[in-house]
């Protein structure tokens, strides 16, 4: 496992060394991976996380941020997938977690009426479209001195075998499941003008996941649209892996990229 941080201030932003617009490119996972322990321990240390205010997360996967129940007087999670969303909400009430709301949809949802938040983290999957508003629109959903996280997943090094033939199988059944999500293109407009951030902080992480293929093809199944043959395309994934990974345990390496970024103060 490999970390690393990086702390950049505003004035190398105008001058065009943004770390918002750099180092998340990179080959999507193929399914939801597990977020690593050393993001959450971060994120508490560089925000002073006490347990008061509330987080606003926006992640494919986020059930994975119940872990900061305990950290903020409430929790709002959104996640456009119900399949996903329902799995939370059983995690929720099986760690007997009161103070988190969980909503269904992405960046649609994202209303000044939300209120202010202490925190908000989203995945940078739903920034592609108007990048610069929507980051100038969740500053102001912050308070004074508060932050906002935006992170993404990658896959790192060239693809093994088991993940190929995962591939081929999607590829064949679904229509394929594209290895990049595009970027999108940055304006003139988005690359000259800076966020509206005074520090921003660049944590990077890398780390091996091990799972069995059940627990793989689950993750797989969860980056899915719904459809009537999904429950085909499962069973065709399971026995493919286990005919190119007789092993059982599956290891896929990830790079997390973040950008803490602070907010004005008053």
């Amino acid at each position: 496992m490999k970390t690393l941080v990086r702390r950049a201030k505003m004035n190398n932003l105008r001058k065009g060394q943004n770390p918002l617009f750099d180092a998340l490119e990179g080959a999507s996972p193929l399914g939801i991976p597990d977020l690593p322990r050393a993001f959450f321990k971060e994120m508490r240390r560089h925000f002073r996380l006490d347990g008061s205010g509330r987080l606003l997360t926006l992640w494919r996967g986020a059930g994975s941020f119940l872990s900061l129940a305990g950290d903020f007087e409430s929790i709002l999670i959104a996640d456009p997938e119900p399949d996903r969303l329902a799995d939370a909400m059983r995690k929720a009430e099986r760690l007997g977690i009161g103070n988190a709301i969980l909503l269904e949809g992405g960046a649609e949802l994202l209303h000044p009426r939300m209120g202010q938040f202490r925190l908000v983290i989203v995945q940078d999957v739903f920034l592609r479209r108007d990048r610069m508003r929507r980051l100038s629109f969740l500053a102001k959903m912050t308070e004074p001195a508060g932050g906002v996280v935006v992170a993404e997943i990658h896959r790192c090094g060239p693809l093994v075998d088991w993940q190929k033939a995962a591939l081929e199988v999607l590829h064949r059944l679904e229509g394929g499941m594209p290895v990049r999500e595009p970027m999108g293109r940055h304006t003139a407009e988005e690359v000259e003008q800076p966020p509206p951030f005074r520090q921003t902080t660049v944590f990077s992480h890398r780390w091996t996941q091990r799972r069995t293929i059940d627990q793989t093809v689950q993750g797989i199944r969860t980056r899915l649209a719904p459809s009537p043959g999904r429950r085909s395309l499962v069973e065709r994934l399971r026995n493919t892996l286990r005919e190119a990974h007789p092993s059982d345990v599956l290891e896929e390496r990830f790079r997390l990229t973040a950008i803490f970024c602070q907010t004005e103060t008053g």
